[in-house]
């Protein structure tokens, strides 16, 4: 009897109550699920959003190196305190990052809906520091400073609803990274671009990486845009170089095409085996992403976040009447301009789950015209006012089913449904 209370002593003094783990809030200071939570104290800082930290009662005698959850700071070359160097707006914000950790005298606040979450090795958490008495969101602080990108996950995925509303805050205000020459007046400078990036292919997503894509404009109907040395990237770490000889020619649009599709011209490969952007979600994950185009010097000259969640508003709401004819041999939806002006809808999609539609440059209509896309037939065989979607076969739902109009940052334009559906 002695022996087996002794045996279970040691178990006990050998295996910490989880490293002194208690229930809180996984975002210090707002409303929302619980996670795990820990107190630690901070060993070194080592980039904007990730530090290496002693948490007490762990019963280890090394560091753990922790990933903020929900943010990407860019990316440094050099770590040394003394020589820190990389991307431009990287170094400030592990500067900032160190301050607040100083203030907080070096302990901070630890959280995970999964204890076990890990990116490339490390903890992913969300962190704290303690301010005014009590404790602060440290992602929020640093998006809300411009000092880096939201990074959903679908693991802890706490941080993603307020994280992407605050990211979009910052581009309105141009705040740090979305200030268009924060790092100094970068080439073109005076060629406004647009960008839009499709990031639901059709079908399954992981079967069809060449339907992902991102395009962008030159809206500089006089200059051309030379894009060599530039890159294109998401919130994670995976990011494009334009060759030496790209180029957007003015009033023109490229495509970057996540796949392997492309002539290297006004196509070009990502090359990439799996597709990059995150679809969008508005259950309680709150999944999202984002398309970044920096220039060499680091400045972001075109972005696009979705899916929108502030000043969501778009010239052609209310505009276009959609609807559809499921019932019949030949599918196809319809849209009227109901306005007195002309719209254009290129640069928007026609989406029934799981496919898309995507008008082109030849998309005007006039005040009172009307556009039908059949559902199938050849895309080659279009006209300005009869489109092609290319289907073999139907795809709208008889029973029930629902068409919109929407932005690629998924505000509704216009929507249709039947049957057991809804808008």
């Amino acid at each position: 009897m002695r022996r087996a209370l002794l045996i279970a002593l040691l178990f006990l003094l050998a295996v910490p109550a989880a490293a002194d783990a208690r229930r809180g809030r996984c975002v210090a200071g707002q409303a929302g699920p619980t996670c795990t939570v820990w107190t630690a104290k901070v060993v070194s800082v080592d980039d904007g959003d990730t530090l290496d930290v002693d948490v007490r009662g762990d019963g280890t005698r090394r560091a753990r190196r922790i990933r903020i959850a929900g943010l990407q700071a860019m990316e440094q070359s050099r770590y040394s305190a003394r020589a820190r160097a990389g991307d431009c707006h990287a170094v400030d914000a592990t500067l900032r990052l160190e301050r607040l950790v100083r203030r907080s005298g070096g302990v901070v606040r630890l959280a995970a809906q999964d204890p076990e979450s890990r990116s490339r090795g490390r903890f992913i958490r969300t962190v704290a520091v303690r301010s005014g008495g009590r404790w602060r969101d440290v992602g929020t602080g640093q998006i809300n400073a411009g000092l880096g990108l939201w990074w959903a996950s679908t693991s802890e995925s706490a941080p993603n609803s307020s994280y992407r509303s605050l990211l979009q805050r910052a581009i309105a205000a141009r705040r740090g990274l979305f200030d268009s020459d924060a790092c100094g007046t970068g080439p073109s400078a005076a060629s406004p671009l647009k960008l839009w990036v499709n990031w639901d292919a059709d079908g399954d997503d992981t079967a069809n990486p060449a339907g992902e894509w991102v395009k962008i404009r030159n809206l500089d109907t006089v200059n051309a845009v030379p894009l060599g040395g530039w890159y294109l990237r998401d919130s994670g770490l995976r990011r494009y170089t334009f060759p030496a000889d790209a180029t957007i020619a003015p009033g023109g649009t490229i495509t970057v095409d996540v796949g392997r599709e492309g002539d290297d011209q006004t196509v070009f490969s990502w090359g990439l085996r799996a597709p990059v952007f995150e679809n969008a979600t508005y259950d309680e994950k709150a999944m999202g992403d984002g398309a970044y185009l920096f220039d060499p010097l680091g400045n972001v000259r075109a972005l696009m976040v979705y899916p929108c969640t502030v000043a969501c508003g778009d010239p052609l709401v209310g505009a276009v009447a959609v609807s559809a004819d499921p019932a019949v041999l030949r599918e196809s939806v319809t849209l009227t301009n109901v306005t007195s002006g002309p719209l254009d809808l290129d640069g928007y999609v026609l989406k029934s789950p799981p496919y898309g539609y995507h008008f082109g440059t030849a998309s005007v209509l006039q005040p009172g015209e009307s556009m039908r896309v059949l559902v199938s037939g050849a895309p080659e065989d279009d006209e300005p006012l009869l489109k092609h979607w290319g289907f073999a076969r139907p795809i709208l739902r008889n029973g029930g089913d629902v068409v919109r109009l929407s932005t690629y940052s998924d505000i509704t334009v216009a929507c249709t449904a039947w049957g057991d559906k809804s808008c």
